[in-house]
């Protein structure tokens, strides 16, 4: 498809993996998978490139917890946007911004923990165009844990 000004078509998805993760940017998500056991610092990172390019990128998380600890996920950062209860626990929906570095920090900790246990996907909604996504890659590309990057 033509870019509006004519010239080279517009990108539509940049693609970056290695071994151990891969991701995929388009305009309005950016979707990650994460392996087993992948270091922390490394996610840490990946999810601060992200932050850094794009503060409104944002991601929905899913949590069952007791009803006195919603309060304390929205203390570190997570925005509520529903709960119900569920047996014993609640099922809460949360927004966790990137704009926000505890939000973040907890973020980073949860997907870690997840991480020693399984492979782990995830969609953050952001507002990416080819420039954005551009940024992304090449920041990327400075960690040194992706093989070529691809764009479609």
């Amino acid at each position: 498809m033509p870019s509006s000004s004519g010239g080279k078509p517009e990108t539509a998805c940049i693609e970056v993996s290695g071994p151990d993760v891969s991701i995929v940017l388009t305009q309005g998500a950016i979707n990650i998978w994460l392996g087993r056991k992948l270091e922390k610092a490394l996610i840490s990172r990946i999810f601060l490139i992200i932050s850094q390019i794009d503060g409104s990128a944002e991601h929905e998380k899913e949590i069952l917890c007791r009803f006195e600890e919603i309060s304390e996920f929205e203390n570190n950062g997570y925005i509520l946007t529903s709960y119900a209860r569920k047996g014993e626990v609640y099922r809460a929906i949360f927004v966790v911004p990137f704009s926000n570095c505890r939000a973040l920090e907890r973020f980073v900790e949860s997907i870690s923990m997840e991480t020693e246990k399984e492979d782990v996907k995830i969609t953050i909604y952001w507002r990416g165009g080819r420039t954005r996504m551009n940024m992304i890659k090449e920041e990327l590309s400075r960690l040194n844990c992706f093989s070529t990057p691809s764009t479609v």
